[in-house]
């Protein structure tokens, strides 16, 4: 997209509904002002709107009906492409009956092939239309949504929201997750990060998650048909980039929860051998004589000394010294 891009960042991230909007017009107008992928630039837009209507359904802020006036005027102009058609039945609450119509007829030949290629869809969506465009949200605290989705390589690659709560139950939960796998905007290296989730967890207990589709005993287990196996001899690289998903809920533990150990060398007995007798802090025993009568440095102790018999030793080994005494003549 040229001029201001709505990126994953920028989506997911802004906090402030006013700051979004602008974005979301900025993006527009910069897409205006060049005519020769205009189209492609307002279907960027399109699916950015849905993906905040996913976010809307999960987050504690009132993000519904995003950039609503921007929304009905791509739609009732007609510069919706059709390669992002299929989405328009995310938008059907932006418009009076009549207004929908001329959507139809802008993006579908007549209502019956509207309807023939939209009914599977439009039933799925149906159940989370409330979710969707739900308002400000309350619950008993807020969480950190993480969860993890295949790529367009069936790699696992791991996403997060902020300031969520648990309002839903796990099928609708899912379903909404899955609503990413529509949108190919997000993007690395020209690889799609989303088409499928796998497993989401509430940040207050990773070990605890919501849904696991790789766990057989999973209700919403989804047996393994399209993701390709990766190779047993895989470097151990790879495999301490890919730990945050494991294999089992055995496995299902923080970095700071895992124990580390430490392989100690073997003991050099010539080493040992060539070692001082006498070793600082040495507890002397009655089966080391040599040690007997030290101090916990490896020094002898010195003996108390009796300062009387001091004295009088002092005093007897003395010499007496020869004082000249006046002697009267």
């Amino acid at each position: 997209m040229a001029g201001i891009e709505l990126q994953k960042r920028t989506i997911f991230s802004t906090r402030k509904r006013e700051n979004l909007e602008l974005k979301f017009e900025q993006a527009y107008q910069a897409s205006k002002k060049e005519a020769t992928h205009h189209s492609e630039n307002v279907a960027q837009i399109i699916q950015a709107a849905v993906a905040v209507m996913v976010r809307n359904a999960f987050y504690v802020g009132d993000f519904s009906y995003l950039s609503k006036n921007l929304i009905r005027k791509l739609f009732l102009d007609g510069e919706v492409p059709a390669s992002v058609r299929h989405l328009c039945i995310y938008f059907e609450d932006y418009f009076t009956p009549e207004e929908w119509s001329t959507i139809i007829s802008h993006l579908y030949k007549d209502e019956k092939e509207y309807s023939q290629l939209t009914e599977e869809a439009r039933s799925h969506i149906a159940p989370l239309r409330p979710a969707l465009t739900s308002g400000v949200q309350t619950g008993e605290r807020k969480l950190n949504l993480k969860a993890s989705f295949l790529d367009g390589n069936n790699k696992m690659h791991s996403w997060s929201l902020s300031n969520v709560v648990t309002c839903l139950t796990t099928k609708e939960r899912i379903d909404l997750l899955n609503i990413f796998g529509e949108l190919t905007i997000f993007q690395k290296d020209g690889l799609r990060q989303f088409t499928e989730v796998v497993w989401m967890y509430f940040a207050v207990d990773e070990r605890l998650r919501d849904f696991d589709t790789r766990d057989e005993k999973d209700p919403f287990h989804k047996p393994k048909e399209t993701v390709q196996n990766q190779p047993e001899n895989a470097s151990i690289n790879k495999q301490s980039a890919e730990k945050s998903v494991s294999n089992d809920r055995d496995e299902e533990k923080t970095i700071d929860d895992q124990p580390t150990t430490s392989v100690q060398p073997p003991v050099n007995q010539s080493k040992q051998t060539s070692q001082s007798k006498k070793k600082t802090g040495k507890t002397p025993t009655d089966h080391m004589p040599s040690m007997k009568n030290l101090t916990a440095s490896g020094k002898k102790q010195k003996k108390e000394k009796d300062l009387k018999i001091e004295k009088v030793l002092r005093k007897g080994s003395g010499k007496k010294k020869n004082r000249k005494r006046n002697r009267r003549k």
